[in-house]
């Protein structure tokens, strides 16, 4: 069964959540951010025999599942026909499932989780963003941020995570200039989700995007927690083990 979040439902939400900690971190943070009753953060519960089987979240026209392998796709799929989602998160199971009932192109790679040793040393350079820089950053970064974000409800979006403190966001300054951002994008009890690593054309092949990513793994072990990520491409993982990241499970994305 499929039902909206509600307040009561909020303990059994969340142990959907832990299902998978990387989407999961990323539902628990928005449901912290915004609460089940805003209408810009839409939750729902999925049960199966009582017990809590999924977590969804809809922002936008993307929805963020955390969810057991044996979840039922069909009442997720009747809600992503229901809502016009065109992006579905989730874990790659779930993805093919979704995508038998929905047809759809789907992508894939890696959910990762740091296994390496604590960080010593020090980040003089990379300091808390300003979001008109780090915007600048993605925009000049990927065709993905030039197409998908717009500044005002990013930043506005951003501004609420940050003073959740479940969220945080850096940039690295060189030569004068900021030229590579990433972020602690989002935080449960267990782990904080590293995202957006970002370094623009002119000054990427020099180390930048793993430096910033040593910083936010040191970041998340000082908040006492295990940092935790997905790879954009099968090939952006070898760079994180480098880092020090094990591969632990694949994500799919369902495009419709």
């Amino acid at each position: 069964m499929l039902t909206r979040l509600t307040s009561d439902l909020i303990p059994a939400f969340t142990q959907a959540c832990a299902h998978e900690r990387v989407f999961g971190s990323r539902i628990i943070t928005a449901l912290r951010t915004y609460g089940p009753e805003d209408a810009r953060a839409l939750f729902w519960l999925l049960l199966k025999d009582d017990s809590p089987a999924a977590a969804l979240y809809l922002a936008g026209d993307v929805l963020s599942v955390s969810a057991v392998p044996e979840a039922d796709p069909a009442p997720i799929a009747a809600l992503v026909r229901q809502q016009a989602v065109h992006e579905v998160d989730t874990n790659w199971d779930q993805c093919a499932a979704l995508q038998g009932l929905l047809g759809g192109t789907t992508d894939s790679s890696y959910y990762m989780v740091y296994q390496g040793a604590p960080v010593e040393e020090a980040f003089p350079d990379i300091v808390p963003g300003d979001p008109l820089a780090v915007f600048s950053v993605l925009q000049r970064s990927h065709e993905y941020y030039r197409t998908h974000l717009r500044f005002a409800p990013w930043a506005e979006d951003l501004g609420r995570r940050l003073d959740t403190g479940l969220a945080e966001v850096y940039q690295l300054e060189l030569d004068g200039e900021v030229v590579a951002t990433g972020f602690i994008a989002s935080q449960d009890d267990e782990c904080g989700v590293i995202a957006a690593v970002a370094v623009v054309p002119e000054y990427r092949l020099r180390g930048l995007g793993s430096r910033v990513s040593r910083f936010l793994v040191k970041r998340i072990l000082e908040l006492g927690k295990t940092p935790r990520l997905i790879s954009g491409y099968d090939a952006v993982a070898e760079l994180y083990r480098q880092v020090g990241f094990d591969t632990c499970g694949r994500w799919g994305e369902l495009y419709l």
